[in-house]
């Protein structure tokens, strides 16, 4: 595939890689600009596909700004468990270098507006705030820090130096906790650590545009691995431990994003049949559909698409992925389908009128207003972020495309 310049002048926006005629033909609303989030809320919802690599790669920084790996919108280069301690140095070196060149990004078109977000990954509050003194102003380039091995005590320190750092700056500075504390993942000890969670939360709702589970740290408490054929939602006791930080940190009137663990699988041998149906391909794609299809399967991307799913299904928006092949599979997955966006504006319109349970034209789901709203106004801030498809269009359609970075 080859390189297209990234322009920071130009507006982020999801699949923009497609052109524009492929857009108009799979897309009723295009994706909308993902730097024109005004709220933390809003980022969290922006937020798709994010790419961990090791800060001290030493190319990552130069494909992502250089245009190589248009389908990635987020990135956090990792200064904590991807790289050895003996690689501290160079990791943090190489972060300045992708600071300034961001920075050089930035002024040369004048804006950030198209450039994708750009995170770090620490290891302790004292590390933060190491770093910031030997980032000085070029910690304005940063979208925000992510947080490990967060509990029940840790994450305030990083709250109080993001605030901190406040000062000329056009954003604030995000934190991402991980959420892979032990306390966190006991159960005897899980309730007090989400209470407190949820009250840092609160307090600094402004900081925290999405929270991240950390399925690999927490598997490893128990001595445990997701096999290919398995979703981190057959591993008992992680399923458990998302289902309580989805009703501790999800909840209405003041959700935050909660963010799907990684997919660590690029390919592997399987042993169980593929659970992606033919027909549905066949239906988007006609006689490539079988073709398509086979691709996912073999690259383990069957595995990835149903994860994402289920993550969806289960209150979760986004993933981290370890691959940028991965980011337009979970993204596509978050796409707004038409009867959804349709739907979601009926019972809005619902509310605001006073009116009670109906169903959607046609008669394909029945519409109860006001246990439906916050799913509604969830649904068309994802749209706003990933877009709405044609009604004759599934989310498949956007896997084919052979530009996708």
């Amino acid at each position: 595939m080859e390189a297209s310049e990234l322009t920071a002048g130009t507006a982020l926006r999801r699949f923009s890689y497609l052109r524009d005629e492929v857009q108009d033909q799979l897309f009723a609303v295009r994706p909308g600009a993902l730097r024109a989030a005004g709220s933390a809320r809003e980022l969290g919802s922006a937020l798709g596909a994010v790419l961990y690599s090791p800060a001290n790669s030493p190319r990552a920084a130069e494909r992502l700004l250089g245009g190589l790996w248009p389908s990635i919108t987020a990135m956090v280069f990792c200064l904590e468990d991807a790289i050895a301690d003996r690689d501290l140095g160079a990791g943090e070196a190489q972060v300045v270098q992708v600071l300034r060149a961001v920075r050089q990004k930035v002024e040369a078109a004048g804006s950030r507006a198209g450039l994708p977000f750009i995170f770090v990954r620490v290891r302790t509050p004292e590390h933060f705030e190491r770093l910031l003194g030997m980032w000085g102003d070029l910690q304005s380039e940063l979208d925000g820090v992510v947080a490990p091995k967060i509990g029940a005590a840790g994450l305030a320190p990083y709250l109080e130096l993001a605030a901190s750092a406040r000062s000329g700056r056009d954003r604030a500075l995000s934190i991402l906790p991980i959420l892979e504390g032990e306390d966190f993942a006991m159960r005897e000890t899980r309730g007090e650590a989400l209470a407190g969670l949820r009250t840092a939360f609160d307090a600094y709702s402004d900081l925290i545009p999405c929270v991240r589970i950390g399925g690999t740290d927490l598997s490893g408490l128990w001595g445990l691995r997701r096999p290919r054929d398995f979703t981190i939602y057959d591993v008992g006791v992680v399923r458990d431990i998302i289902g309580d930080v989805v009703n501790v940190m999800g909840r209405e009137p003041s959700p935050v994003a909660i963010s799907g663990v990684v997919w660590e699988f690029i390919r592997d041998a399987r042993v169980f049949k593929p659970r992606l149906r033919e027909t549905p391909f066949k239906d988007e794609f006609g006689e490539q559909g079988q073709q398509v299809r086979l691709e996912l399967v073999t690259a383990a991307l069957d595995g990835l698409l149903r994860e994402t799913l289920l993550d969806r299904a289960n209150g979760l928006h986004g993933k981290t992925i370890i691959h940028p092949s991965h980011a337009a599979y979970v993204d596509a997955a978050h796409v707004v389908s038409h009867e959804e966006w349709e739907s979601a504006r009926a019972v809005l319109s619902a509310v605001e009128a006073g009116d009670g349970v109906g169903s959607l034209r046609g008669g394909e789901r029945m519409n109860e207003p006001k246990p439906h709203a916050p799913w509604a106004r969830r649904t068309m801030l994802r749209a706003q972020a990933f877009g709405v498809l044609q009604p004759e269009h599934s989310f498949l359609a956007l896997l084919q495309d052979p530009r996708r970075g």
